[in-house]
């Protein structure tokens, strides 16, 4: 089985001093700094649903990250106007759930401070859907773990260009179950039962990678044994159940070079969150200033989502040791002093382990038992055992 991995860099532009682009389409690249830009982040796809596009505005010297843009007047042109309304500072959701449809020029209209912009037209790609998605244990750069990997079928032969974009979530113990906990009362460490469920957890986790398929120049016009995710077998993740979900955007040829080149340029961080060297534009322009900075790619795309699981067991011996958050060995009991004790649970590093013959009482760093310091506590409401 062939495993390919595309793309699993963190978007950051950068400043080469020569960039080769695909051989499919040029975008212009700008080595000037800038002052400021605007940051516009929209993907309207073919499920019908309340859409949203985030804007905001990053600073060339600001590396604290984009700052939310307020007040805009946001619509989409199509075969009717649908308008975007503020639900929280920067984010802009669309009044009425709708659905790309095809053979619809849609363009993205924002105006904001008696500025103008407008997105190219663009058109709802051919369909193509998640044939399989899997997972098999391998090793993988000199590693050993976990790989997710994925097949699409291709309905369309007009898919040719393709984005991924998962969210994972984990279901995982603490060390140590414990029955009971401790407070103060009246300057005195008590005994109380558990105040709460702290033993079994789960962690969701959106994808941050640049996710890239291109069918255009194979023999066989589909994806195959594509990695979306790879686990190493000491992480955590894999130690009780997982799941994945995995949502694929067929995009246009022009939305796969803008991410492509995205790629090529990236070394550190998200591009929308990080300061600015250098600049290249996406298909979005202030209509009376084209020369001004706007970051970004509107697309239309349409989806096919897909979820899998596994459990430990599925891939490891169900008696090794699983990996954890903290390893055993940073669980040390101690019986601190009544006074080391109380600012201990003050500070809330320590919880109750159990009672010395003495009476004293013994603790482990919260940590080790409460698993909400790496995760919630509450289930999923998808999630299958």
């Amino acid at each position: 089985m062939r495993y390919i991995l595309k793309y699993k860099k963190r978007f950051f532009i950068v400043i080469p001093l020569m960039v080769i682009l695909s051989c499919i389409e040029e975008i212009p690249l700008e080595s000037d700094g800038f002052e400021e830009a605007l940051v516009i982040e929209g993907t309207v796809t073919n499920e019908v649903k309340h859409h949203e596009i985030r804007l905001s505005k990053v600073f060339a010297i600001d590396s604290t990250g984009p700052k939310p843009l307020t007040g805009a007047n946001v619509s989409l042109s199509g075969n009717k106007e649908y308008v975007f309304e503020e639900a929280e500072p920067g984010v802009y959701i669309s009044l009425d759930s709708f659905a790309a449809q095809p053979a619809i020029e849609y363009e993205l209209n924002i105006l904001v401070n008696n500025k103008e912009y407008k997105s190219q037209s663009m058109q709802l790609p051919g369909n193509s859907k998640i044939g399989k998605l899997q997972a098999n244990r391998i090793d993988y750069g000199g590693e050993n773990g976990v790989a997710v990997t994925l097949n699409n079928q291709n309905i369309d032969q007009t898919a040719n260009y393709y984005r991924y974009e998962y969210v994972e979530t984990f279901k995982f113990n603490s060390n140590y179950k414990k029955v009971k906990d401790l407070i103060i009362v009246n300057e005195e460490p008590i005994e109380v039962p558990k105040q709460k469920e702290e033993y079994t957890c789960y962690q969701t986790n959106k994808s941050q990678e640049i996710i890239l398929a291109n069918t255009n120049s194979l023999s066989e016009d589909a994806v195959n044994n594509l990695l979306i995710k790879f686990i190493s077998s000491d992480s955590p993740i894999l130690s009780n159940r997982y799941s994945i979900l995995v949502k694929q955007y067929v995009i246009s040829r022009e939305a796969y070079t803008y991410y492509e080149i995205l790629e090529e340029l990236s070394g550190l961080e998200n591009v929308f969150t990080q300061s600015q060297p250098g600049f290249f534009a996406g298909n979005i322009s202030n209509i009376n200033k084209p020369e001004e900075k706007v970051i970004g790619y509107f697309d239309i795309s349409s989806v096919s989502t897909k979820r899998v699981y596994f459990n430990y067991e599925d891939f490891y011996d169900a008696n090794s040791i699983k990996p954890r958050f903290v390893s055993f060995a940073q669980c040390e009991v101690t019986t601190p002093s009544t006074s080391t004790l109380i600012a201990q649970l003050e500070q809330g590093i320590v919880r109750w382990s159990g009672v010395t013959p003495t009476g004293a009482f013994m603790v482990v760093p919260t940590r080790c038992v409460d698993c909400t310091v790496f995760g919630s506590n509450k289930k999923p409401e998808f999630w299958e055992d």
